[in-house]
């Protein structure tokens, strides 16, 4: 009896919550993928919003998050690994890159646009 008390609390306590991070982009640049040939943006994000995207990361290797620019989903990765470098290249989803180009994407993001990353979709 005292087991089924307890089962709602631990498994309240295993439950990661669902987070948004907002990050600060240093520069975006577009250039191609020397593996696919495609368009790619590789983006350079400040020193906080890096420490930032290891935190996160850090506690989703194995689940899928996904990346918008400007509110437009962009890609839904499985991470593989930690990304503590401060540096993401950013390839297409099914979709695209949300309609735009990937230069017109990387422009958003040079003026401020935001790029956010959550792991509920």
């Amino acid at each position: 009896m005292r087991i089924l008390k307890c089962l709602p609390m631990l498994l309240l306590s295993t439950t990661v919550q669902a987070e948004t991070l907002r990050l600060n982009v240093e520069n975006a640049e577009q250039s191609r993928s020397p593996d696919t040939a495609r368009d790619v943006i590789d983006v350079k994000l400040d020193p906080k919003s890096r420490k930032a995207l290891a935190d996160f990361t850090r506690t989703r290797v194995g689940r899928q998050i996904h990346l918008f620019v400007d509110g437009h989903l962009l890609t839904s990765p499985t991470l593989q690994s930690v990304i503590d470098t401060g540096s993401l290249r950013l390839s297409a989803g099914e979709e695209g890159f949300g309609g735009k180009t990937a230069g017109e994407v990387a422009k958003t993001l040079n003026k401020g646009g935001p790029l956010t990353l959550t792991d509920e979709r």
